[in-house]
């Protein structure tokens, strides 16, 4: 046996967690080839087989699934330690490794964070651009900006703004419609698939609409924006999805409020490039305009 790597347990954890390289290149924010080099270096080191490679993805042997409760615990470990020294640079200059769905990172995020470095030349923002919730406890981010009613509770961090949802379409579809346009009875339009069609929301769509109405399932909202501009239905998307050539036709129910969060793991409230940042990002928005534009609520 070799001497192992220490860092290809990283790796060996995600492709355990996730049954696949494909996925646990995507949780990492690597590529699938790094993943497949990094299991077979372990394997060699080790010298053991650790996975079976089945058509489905990679299962776990019996040696594997034993080094996998010491492989978590040893990660466990240095992500701990990560973190206590992570905690104890109070320098304004390093890195925030900061996760935000894309249309957030579209929309809000570059001239926040054009200005912030601005003033924080030292700083660099790693920006991670996903729907995905990035494991804070792994330092996967430092931040993350998420969509949550309620956000987990060992995390902590700030509510940045909420966000109403409502129906809409270009004006393309409204001039061709006979229907009037009070509610989705009648209507074309584009609702989910995938994980997004999970969120409440688009669960309630689902009940209201004939399978006959349904021109388009998305999952990503930006798309369903765009689908919307061409004419081909009505949208449900929160209110910073907002574009020129759509129109706000009615709101949803004020059940399906988005609330946006900003959030990070605990032990490292005492880093203080990442509380600047944070508290940053809050008066930003609060001083906005955009803010009044869409009626966005700053927290």
């Amino acid at each position: 046996m070799n001497k192992v790597e220490w860092s290809d347990l990283y790796f060996f954890n995600a492709v355990a967690r996730n049954g696949s390289l494909a996925k646990a290149a995507q949780a990492l924010g690597v590529t699938h080839s790094t993943v497949f080099r990094r299991i077979n270096s372990l394997e060699e080191d080790l010298g053991v087989k650790l996975f079976d490679r089945l058509p489905d993805g990679y299962r776990l042997t019996a040696l594997g699934e034993e080094l996998e409760t010491y492989s978590e615990q040893v990660s466990s470990t240095i992500d701990d330690m990560q973190r206590m020294l992570f905690n104890r640079n109070d320098q304004m200059k390093g890195p925030i490794n900061l996760t935000a769905p894309h249309n957030f990172a579209y929309h809000f995020l570059p001239p926040l964070i054009q200005k912030f470095q601005a003033q924080y030349p030292g700083v660099t923002v790693n920006l991670m651009v996903s729907n995905a919730d990035y494991n804070l406890s792994r330092r996967e981010a430092d931040l993350a900006i998420r969509a949550t009613s309620a956000p987990p509770e060992f995390l902590i961090g700030s509510k940045l703004f909420s966000l109403r949802w409502a129906a809409y379409a270009c004006q393309e579809y409204i001039a061709k419609t006979d229907t009037p346009i009070r509610d989705l009875n009648g209507h074309d339009v584009i609702l989910a698939n995938q994980s997004l069609q999970n969120l409440a929301v688009f669960k309630w769509a689902d009940s209201q609409v004939n399978e006959t109405q349904i021109v388009a399932r998305c999952n990503d909202l930006m798309s369903m924006s765009a689908l919307a501009a061409t004419g081909l239905g009505i949208a449900l998307l929160p209110d910073d999805q907002f574009k020129q050539d759509l129109v706000r036709l009615f709101e949803l129910d004020s059940r399906f409020t988005s609330d946006i969060w900003v959030l990070m793991h605990p032990d490292l409230r005492g880093c203080t490039r990442l509380i600047e940042f944070k508290n940053f990002l809050l008066q930003q928005l609060r001083e906005d305009p955009v803010f009044q534009k869409f009626g966005l609520q700053a927290s």
